[in-house]
Order: structure tokens, then C-alpha cells, then sequence
């Protein structure tokens, strides 16, 4: 009597495993959606280490930079100025004195319900997108988040 139990047990626990991997995928997405998610982290994590470099130059020379490479060439200045996937570069704009816009291709909507915990790991809210190119509207002269 005690092998047909333990079949049972072993079926149960089984589909239990099978069950809670097929959730935990439809939850938190595949490997590919996991991929994106982190890369998207990054742009923005980008964007934002740009925009303090932006502000500090506003600071500095009370005009914003030319472009991003001439921004990332200043001395003591380290900075990302390209998509970590694409290489791409990211697109930044100058507008009416300390006013700019910084964008990129994201690969996910961070407005997505899969994506409402974003903020967990480390996007700030102000920094939220849709998939596609978004372009994010700043001023150089307000002061630091």
C-alpha cells in the first residue's frame, strides 16, 4: 500500500514544482524579457548619471553642453553617452537655456503591470517609460532629485 502513496506524493509534488515554475515565468517573464528589463535599467541608470553631469556643467559654465561626447570628454567625467546594447548613441538635445531633452529605445513600458515594481529595483519614478524611443523633457538649472 505504501508504493501506490508514494507514487501519489511524488505526482503531487511534481505538478506542485511544475506549477510554480510555469507562475514564476508568467510572473517575472522569460530569460529574454528578464534581459530586457535589466538593459532598460541601465539606459535609465545612464540617463540619470548624464543628466547629473548635465546639471553640473549648467553649474559649472551656465550653458549646457554642445553635445554628450564633448559632456563625457570633460576632465574627472566618466559617462555612457550609448545604448549598452545598440551602441547607439543616446539622443540629447539642447533647448531654451537650461532646458534639454535626453532619449532612448527602451525595450519595455515600465507602465506595464509586469513592470509596477520597477521602482524595487532601483528606477526611480520620474525615470517610468513606454517601449520605444521616449524622450525625457529636463532642466539643467532645477535644483538635484
Amino acid at each position: 500500500m505504501s508504493a501506490p502513496v508514494g507514487r501519489w506524493l511524488l505526482w503531487v509534488v511534481g505538478a506542485a514544482v511544475a506549477a510554480s515554475c510555469i507562475a514564476a515565468v508568467a510572473i517575472m517573464g522569460g530569460p529574454d524579457a528578464q534581459r530586457e528589463l535589466r538593459l532598460d535599467q541601465r539606459r535609465a541608470h545612464e540617463l540619470q548619471q548624464i543628466k547629473r553631469e548635465v546639471r553640473d556643467y549648467w553649474e559649472a559654465n551656465k550653458r549646457l553642453p554642445d553635445d554628450l561626447p564633448a559632456l563625457a570628454a570633460q576632465p574627472g567625467v566618466a559617462l555612457a553617452v550609448a545604448d549598452p546594447e545598440t551602441g547607439r548613441p543616446y539622443g540629447y538635445r539642447p533647448g531654451q537655456g537650461s532646458h534639454y531633452r535626453l532619449c532612448a529605445r527602451f525595450a519595455t513600458d515600465t507602465g506595464d503591470e509586469r513592470r509596477r515594481d520597477a521602482g524595487r529595483y532601483g528606477m526611480q519614478w520620474n525615470w517610468r517609460h513606454p517601449a520605444g524611443e521616449h524622450c525625457f523633457e529636463l532642466d539643467a538649472g532645477k535644483p538635484a532629485d
